[in-house]
């Protein structure tokens, strides 16, 4: 039996049979000569009409008009795409196991099998897309799977209990592919200006070329540190030398918000293994951000792994016995053993803690915070008026190499803007909050006399 596995990430939808991928096509549409052109044929055109575009009807699935197409719904553009991939590539398949996003709701799932019901798609499965591909158990690890769709990034938790279920997803608005690749066509953008005197964002048809020439560009800056481009404009030639560095640069700056909130979900006392789809690592800046994380273990993932996954026959449900979305996959290849060493980079620790301009030493003993200490504790008492602060609260203490935050509350603790899971590792320029009206603890290292005000 042909199983086709489609996975509807919108960053690539993607399909596979028996273990072998059969297209990637990105989830995206653009008005053009009275027809909606899809993936490529869209993203050629996309630069020189940009409002014609629609790059969210498969995140945003429904049966509403889409901005500025008043006839036309998102649900609309899901089934056209949806009925090419399939004229393409899938009639000669007997069954289909969708790999469904985190992110759709029952709703949408539902309008999802109406349309394919409509084409006459032989669905036999459905299947959470996020342990899809997961077949293995990661021994010792703690487990957190990253994805990017088009305009975010999502980070979940992989439970592992003979076989993989994923827990609740974190979602990083702005900081999916769309995100990343803007952060180096910037950055390419910024050495024409710099050395030729040129904006090539500043006219379509320029940025257009820009974005065309991005997967050859992005694959030659993998093997070499500095990249000559030339582009041709008006009749005019123009040429910048563009650096690798400089693009990791701003690719790390476009995800500031997706590794805060990473380092926030990593429990203190345990090595913690991401999966990274294999496409991710093509942009510079990418894994040397996400490896410089403390107990970080990096494990990349085959990008069309979710597609693969979803195309075994054991995903098959019995024909006329409806629709379940399986949410748990049990292994069926060997463990990965537990990591010999430690992995991931090594932060700055911190050396004291300021809250209201005076500065708390972080050693051995515990800085604890909260609404009311102990005889005997060292730390910040905030007061029993301050809303949402628990009479032990947190606490903030010197282990080994490494300083650790600790939230003891019911209410939760904050680390730079968001909320940790447990204990998290802290680095010096981090900020903590806590309470309402918030209060702020931030931390550096400096040699600042004990007790002392700091400046």
């Amino acid at each position: 039996m042909r199983v086709l596995g489609l996975d509807l990430l919108d960053a690539a939808l993607t399909g596979a049979v028996g273990g072998e991928l059969r297209f990637r096509e990105r989830g995206c549409a653009l008005a053009m000569d009275g027809e909606w052109r899809f993936g490529q044929r869209a993203l050629a055109q996309a630069r020189r009409y940009p409002r014609r575009l629609q790059a969210r009807y498969w995140r945003a699935l429904g049966d509403e008009p889409l901005p500025g197409q008043p006839d036309c719904t998102a649900a609309d553009l899901a089934h056209a795409q949806l009925a090419a991939l399939w004229a393409q590539h899938g009639r000669d398949c007997d069954a289909v196991v969708l790999a469904i996003p985190a992110c759709w709701s029952v709703a949408q799932l539902g309008l999802l099998l109406g349309i394919c019901e409509e084409l006459g798609m032989p669905v036999r499965g459905l299947v959470d897309r996020r342990v899809a591909g997961l077949r293995r158990e990661y021994q010792g690890r703690t487990v957190l799977l990253l994805e990017a769709s088009l305009h975010a990034a999502g980070i979940s938790p992989i439970h592992q209990a003979d076989g993989s279920e994923a827990g609740r997803e974190e979602v990083v608005d702005g900081a999916g592919i769309d995100a990343l690749e803007r952060a180096v066509v910037e950055a390419i953008a910024e050495a024409f200006v710099r050395e030729a005197r040129f904006d090539p964002l500043h006219h379509a048809d320029s940025e257009q070329f820009v974005y065309d020439c991005l997967p050859e560009w992005l694959a030659a800056l993998r093997r070499q540190a500095e990249l000559p481009l030339a582009l041709v404009h008006a009749g005019h030639e123009f040429r910048a030398r563009v650096d690798r560095e400089a693009v990791a640069e701003r690719v790390r700056a476009a995800w500031q918000p997706l590794l805060q909130r990473l380092r926030s979900l990593q429990p203190a006392g345990r090595p913690t293994a991401l999966l990274l789809p294999g496409d991710l690592p093509d942009i510079p800046g990418v894994t040397a951000a996400l490896a410089a994380l403390p107990s970080l273990e990096l494990i990349i993932v085959d990008p069309a792994a979710a597609a693969i996954g979803a195309a075994r026959e054991r995903l098959l449900q019995p024909p006329g016995e409806g629709y379940q979305l399986r949410r748990r996959m049990p292994w069926d290849q060997p463990p990965l053993p537990p990591p010999t060493q430690p992995a991931g980079g090594r932060l700055q620790a911190p050396t004291h803690l300021i809250y209201e301009s005076r500065a708390y030493p972080l050693g051995e003993r515990p800085v604890k915070i909260g609404s009311r200490l102990d005889p005997g504790d060292f730390g910040i008492e905030l007061g029993e008026r301050v809303a949402g602060v628990s009479r032990q609260h947190c606490s903030v203490q010197r282990d080994g190499e490494r300083v650790l935050l600790t939230d003891h509350s019911r209410y939760g603790t904050r680390l730079n803007g968001h909320p940790i899971s447990g204990s998290a590792v802290l680095q010096a320029g981090d900020l903590i909050t806590l309470g309402s009206p918030e209060r702020e603890f931030l931390l550096v290292a400096e040699a600042i006399p004990d007790g002392k005000a700091a400046v």
